[in-house]
């Protein structure tokens, strides 16, 4: 993986307090507590798959919290996953207390409160933004704290995705594990392999993108379906959902507009959208948003300046989408861009 820090690099009487600054940058304000005195040898690797930010963790006995008070201090809106592929933990959210093994995948959200107490380990990380993934947020966020791969069919494909993805890290890192001096899990080497030559290359936001499909399949399955519209309503969401897309580079597009154009009201509008567990005006901007992120990650459209892709897409003042940007994906427009394409150009 491109992005190594490790702890070994400072002094002992430093490395817990680097390690706790290193966490906080990575997901967001976290307490961090060593479980033994001295020394905290651990280290971490990433790197960005399109929409969604990977990372190994390799670290000794500690536990960590993040409160309300931290989450709301931070301006990302996440969901994170943990692939145990050694060691363990009990992670605590939603009221929920999950044991977590090797080889099991915990799904948590970093917008409520979570509690973790790890052994030493190696962890395989996952970090999507609520946007990327098209399920009620409401719904999705009291699904925080469950293992995926016992219940839901679609979560042992989940975990078996994350471990070849884990695995062709640790290849490309040379393997070894600095905290517990224990070398990556074994797997399927072939898939592992075919992952390498891609995963850090412009294929990699293909990668990210099932990796989203898969997770939401998963949870999907976990929470069953939610209340259905009547065929009649369905109808007139699809036939909307596709007029909004044929019109999202028009700014002014608004609800009122959108119910005007259906001869129907404001308030009928949002009954329509009801069932999908978001606004009509939300689903509007992370439409948006999302058109502008898969440009902004396509090396094709590099010499493209952020603002005209930003305008193309209906969102012309540039703090303002900067803002909405990195409030659904966790970075600035511009450090997206260059961290999945390498290029970098602001403006």
């Amino acid at each position: 993986m491109p992005t190594l820090v490790d702890t070994s690099d400072h002094p002992a009487r430093d490395q817990a307090d680097f390690w706790r600054h290193l966490i906080s940058s990575a997901f967001g304000p976290f307490h961090v507590q060593p479980r033994l005195p001295g020394g905290f040898a651990a280290r971490l690797s990433g790197r960005a798959l399109g929409p969604v930010e990977t990372g190994e963790v390799y670290a000794p006995a500690h536990a960590v919290r993040r409160s309300a008070r931290q989450i709301a201090r931070d301006t990302r809106e996440c969901y994170k996953l943990g692939l145990v592929l050694r060691g363990s933990c009990v992670l605590r959210q939603n009221g929920r207390r999950a044991v977590v093994g090797a080889g099991d995948v915990v799904f948590y959200d970093l917008t409520r409160p979570v509690e973790i107490s790890f052994d030493a380990h190696h962890i395989f990380t996952v970090v999507i933004p609520h946007s990327a993934v098209p399920l009620p947020q409401e719904r999705l966020a009291a699904f925080g704290g469950t293992l995926l791969g016992g219940r839901a069919r679609t979560g042992r494909l989940v975990s078996s995705f994350l471990g070849a993805l884990a695995e062709s890290g640790a290849e490309d890192a040379g393997g070894g594990d600095a905290a517990n001096g224990a070398g990556p899990a074994a797997g399927d080497g072939a898939a592992a392999d075919d992952l390498v030559g891609t995963a850090d290359g412009i294929y990699a936001r293909h990668l990210g993108g099932a990796l989203v499909e898969l997770v939401t399949g998963a949870a999907g399955e976990w929470l069953g379906a939610p209340s259905c519209p009547s065929p009649e309503g369905a109808e007139m969401l699809r036939a909307i959902e596709e007029w909004i897309e044929a019109r999202l580079h028009d700014p002014s597009l608004s609800p009122a507009a959108i119910a005007a154009a259906h001869h129907i009201s404001v308030r009928q509008l949002y009954r329509v959208f009801a069932p999908t567990g978001t606004t009509v005006a939300r689903y509007v901007r992370t439409r948006r948003l999302e058109h502008c992120r898969r440009e902004l990650g396509d090396p094709f459209l590099g010499t493209q300046r952020i603002g005209a892709i930003a305008n193309r897409w209906g969102l012309p003042d540039a703090a303002a989408f900067s803002r909405a940007f990195r409030a659904a994906y966790g970075q600035t427009p511009s450090a997206y861009r260059a961290r999945t394409t390498g290029i970098r150009r602001d403006a």
